[in-house]
């Protein structure tokens, strides 16, 4: 029948074939395992990222209290925030203008000192008058430049190339008025205290 020579060939192939489906099912018994591994590794993945997005609550304990001073709670106006994206009714704005204007007027008199010159405190009038012009046009500027330049196609609007130009002309204008006038009030205070002291 058989050889010894096929004999030794043939037995560790019939022994190999025995154990394979032992060595199937231990693979199969190693897979879930190393599945549930592979699993556990991420869902603690995703329960740190969770953990890390959280956001951490801020108790009494985590407050410095020997820094804190009371009345730090932030600024109180008086009256409830009003929305920019409307802007004010006409009849608000007149009436608000006449209040300045009223309030400018009885200033000017009660804070002008009993023997000033009538013209000192008309140029003071003036000198504050064109520098609330000169902050609102600055402002303004300002404003129009960052939404001009905001802009990726801001080199082809001449329009509001011109705006601005436009406007940097006035605030010249109107920082040479305001120069004029405080060399006009410095030469007459120099002038009101020579006067002073010949008398």
């Amino acid at each position: 029948m058989l050889s010894t020579n096929s004999l030794r060939i043939i037995a560790p192939l019939l022994a190999a074939l025995a154990m394979l489906p032992c060595v199937q099912a231990r693979q199969n018994a190693q897979e879930p395992q190393s599945q549930s591994v592979a699993d556990a590794a991420r869902r603690t993945r995703q329960q740190k990222r969770i953990a890390k997005s959280a956001a951490k609550v801020i108790t009494d304990d985590d407050l410095d209290t020997k820094n804190f001073k009371p009345g730090a709670e932030g600024l109180n106006v008086g009256s409830s925030p009003k929305s920019d994206a409307q802007p004010p009714s006409a009849a608000t704005v007149a009436s608000a203008e006449a209040a300045d204007k009223a309030a400018a007027s009885a200033g000017t008199d009660s804070s002008r000192k009993p023997g000033q010159d009538p013209e000192i405190a008309r140029l003071k009038e003036q000198i504050a008058q064109l520098q609330k012009e000169l902050d609102l046009l600055q402002r303004g500027l300002s404003l129009d430049q960052d939404s001009f330049y905001s802009r990726p196609d801001y080199s082809r609007d001449t329009a509001g190339k011109a705006k601005l130009d436009s406007e940097k002309r006035q605030i010249s204008e109107k920082q040479q008025e305001l120069d004029a006038l405080k060399t006009r009030l410095a030469a007459s205070l120099e002038l009101q205290d020579r006067k002073k002291s010949q008398q």
